[in-house]
C-alpha cells in the first residue's frame, strides 16, 4: 500500500485557511482540518492552531495549547510538560493564561537554573503579544515613538520555592505567540548555561 503523500507548503497554508474560515463561521469542520494540518504541520502548525481558537475566545485553546507547548520540549532533556503556560478555559471559553514556568533540576543544577531565569528578565520583558523578541534598541524605539503592541508589565524569579520559577505580570491575557517565545527564551537560557535535563511546568493556579 501507498503511503499518503505529506501535503507540501502550499496545500498545508490552505489547509489551515480554510479551517481558519470555518473557525470564524462556526463551522464544526474546522476541528477536522485543523487536525489534518496538525498531523503534517509540525510544532508550529500547533501554536498556530492553539493562537487561531485564541482569538476566537475558543475553549480549544487550551488542549492546542498543550499539544504545542511539548513540541519544545529538547532532544538533549529539558522536558516541556504540557500544562505550562496553561489556558484555563471555562463555560466553553478561554478565560486567562498562567504566565509562570517552573524549572526542576538537580539541587547541582539549581544555582545555574537561578542564574540563566535572571539572565532571561530582560528578554522576556521584550517580548510582544505576536510573539516577537525584539531588541533592546527596537523596544526603546518602541517605547520613544508609540506602542503599538502587548508586552510584558513585569516579571521576576521566585528562587525560595521547590523549584526556581519566573513569572510574568501580562494581566492573564490569552497569547499563545507570546507563550511560544517565552519558552524559546528560557530555554534558550537554560542551554546557555549548560543545563542539559530538567523539567519545565507551570503549577495550578495560585490563590
Amino acid at each position: 500500500m501507498t503511503a499518503p503523500e505529506t501535503p507540501d507548503l502550499p496545500e498545508l497554508e490552505a489547509i489551515f485557511h480554510r479551517a481558519h474560515e470555518a473557525l470564524r463561521n462556526g463551522d464544526g469542520a474546522a476541528a477536522d482540518l485543523f487536525e489534518h494540518a496538525a498531523r503534517h504541520g509540525g510544532g508550529q502548525t500547533l501554536w498556530r492552531i492553539a493562537d487561531a481558537y485564541a482569538q476566537a475566545y475558543s475553549a480549544h485553546a487550551a488542549p492546542w495549547m498543550g499539544r504545542a507547548v511539548t513540541s519544545m520540549s529538547t532532544e538533549g532533556g529539558l522536558v516541556v510538560h504540557p500544562g505550562t503556560l496553561r489556558i484555563i478555559a471555562d463555560h466553553g471559553i478561554c478565560e486567562q493564561q498562567l504566565w509562570e514556568v517552573e524549572v526542576r533540576s538537580s539541587d547541582t543544577d539549581r544555582p545555574a537554573v537561578v542564574a540563566a531565569l535572571n539572565a532571561a528578565l530582560p528578554r522576556l520583558m521584550r517580548i510582544t503579544d505576536s510573539g516577537q523578541e525584539l531588541t533592546a534598541q527596537e523596544m526603546d524605539d518602541a517605547l520613544s515613538t508609540g506602542v503599538t503592541f502587548y508586552s510584558p508589565n513585569y516579571a521576576a524569579v521566585d528562587a525560595d520555592g521547590a523549584a526556581p520559577r519566573v513569572w510574568l505580570d501580562c494581566k492573564d491575557a490569552v497569547a499563545p505567540m507570546m507563550a511560544r517565545a517565552v519558552l524559546h527564551v528560557v530555554i534558550d537560557e537554560l542551554s546557555a548555561a549548560g543545563i542539559t535535563r530538567a523539567g519545565l511546568c507551570t503549577q495550578p493556579k495560585r490563590p
